[in-house]
């Protein structure tokens, strides 16, 4: 018998078991497009008389094209007023609605987020509010200057940490000419050539209907959904989609980083391209990481490598699905004179790993822990909205996936093991 079908067999079985697993209590996912060509995404969540939405672009630092740090500064520069409203006047009228709204962005996207209270007398005034920021920044020349300085101080910090010197290293070596390669703050050359004109630009091009995606949580009727969607986007143009990123480029092994600390101590990673968005065996491969180095203290690297041997730190493992190929890592921090060592266990695992797959009892309590877990990840409106942005955005050619479970209705009692994978899974799953 091959080796490779017990590992098939296994996690064939532990896909069944998630899909179990999760599709108790699950919210209907409704679903429509804006007049303007805004694809809209609204589960209704009347546990509390909250609202959370999520304006998600496909404008990410993969579109900064020849600015590096330029997607970052548009989505920084936001918050800092529109045609109307300087920054002051806008975070009093957010602040007079008791609102709270904000902005961020990766690789793959940039949004503006916002949570509300669902009364009349709230909800249409932050929307509006919202809408200006998505549709009329003013890009004002201080608050560019402000959001370059902030971008150069961040640059020069991470360059003082070997964590974040050996990640972008690692990018690097991963993306080659890639758009992923570049670090999304930029690089102090390209912030000092970005100036107002090629952030209109940028916005022009990316902040349009047809590149945005809505998703609404909370508590109101499908009515009020759609007025709140046509609010938030009606001012945008249709524009166009982006199109879609070149592939990845295929390695035929794997990168490995070596960074280290001013001490004694080094950062070690290890990583390859692995999978976009979409990926079909998704289930499987996510519980196999789980396994390996996913699960925190009950994974493989940090059983053997950690608690038998003693010779790291840390040690984890994430395969982040991107809209390209988005990487799978190893990394481990360890004592400088034990990286070596560390290193040639870490491939033993692998090896092992790649060869025999996990067994029956580890998949079984893999999926038990993940299905423990994942409802504390999805147990506020706003994780609910964050997740439809990523289904949406990410998977604008495939249906969607099974529906997610609802936090508070009827899900299991979580164990400390499922806290700590559900805070372990949750920071892997951030789009990098």
């Amino acid at each position: 018998m091959s080796s490779k079908r017990p590992i098939r067999q296994a996690l064939l079985a532990a896909a069944a078991l998630l899909a179990a697993g999760t599709a108790q209590a699950a919210p209907e996912i409704q679903q429509w497009t804006t007049d303007n060509g805004a694809r809209v995404l609204f589960v209704r969540a009347p546990e509390i008389p909250m609202v959370d939405a999520r304006v998600t672009f496909d404008a990410g630092a993969a579109r900064d094209g020849g600015h590096p740090g330029i997607a970052r500064m548009v989505s920084n520069l936001l918050m800092s007023g529109t045609d109307r409203l300087d920054a002051d006047a806008l975070a009093q009228a957010i602040e007079r609605e008791g609102a709270e709204v904000s902005t961020g962005s990766a690789r793959d996207m940039a949004w503006v987020e916002m949570r509300s209270l669902t009364g009349e007398e709230h909800l249409p005034e932050i929307a509006d509010t919202v809408a200006a920021i998505v549709a009329r920044p003013a890009f004002p020349e201080a608050e560019v200057a402000r959001v370059r300085d902030q971008q150069l101080t961040a640059i020069e910090e991470q360059a003082q940490s070997p964590g974040s010197i050996a990640r972008d290293r690692l990018w690097s070596a991963l993306y080659g000419e890639h758009p992923y390669a570049h670090d999304p703050l930029g690089s102090p050359d390209s912030l000092e050539r970005i100036g107002r004109a090629a952030l209109g630009d940028f916005h022009g091009r990316y902040y349009v209907a047809a590149n945005a995606n809505v998703a609404i949580v909370g508590d109101i009727d499908r009515a009020r959904a759609e007025r709140l969607a046509a609010t938030l986007v009606g001012g945008l143009p249709r524009g166009e989609a982006a199109p879609a990123l070149p592939p990845v480029p295929r390695l035929e092994e794997d990168v490995t980083i070596r960074e280290p600390f001013p001490s004694t101590q080094a950062h070690v990673l290890i990583g390859r391209p692995a999978v976009e968005r979409g990926y079909a065996d998704w289930p499987a491969l996510y519980v196999a990481n789980h396994v390996l180095g996913g699960g925190g203290f009950t994974s493989r690297l940090f059983s053997e490598v950690r608690e038998q041997r003693g010779l790291v730190y840390s040690i984890y493992s994430y395969v982040s699905p991107m809209a390209a190929s988005g990487p799978f890592v190893v990394g481990l921090q360890t004592r400088g004179d034990q990286a070596e060592k560390a290193l040639s266990i870490v491939r033993e695992q692998l090896a092992g790993f790649a060869g025999s797959g996990p067994t029956a009892a580890e998949v079984e309590d893999a999926v038990k822990n993940i299905v423990g877990g994942f409802p504390l990840q999805v147990d506020s409106n706003g994780e609910i909205s964050s997740y439809l942005s990523m289904m949406r955005l990410l998977r604008p050619a495939h249906g969607l996936p099974a529906p997610l479970p609802r936090g508070r209705a009827g899900r299991p009692a979580p164990t400390p093991r499922a806290r700590h994978s559900a805070r372990s899974s949750a920071s892997a799953r951030a789009s990098p």
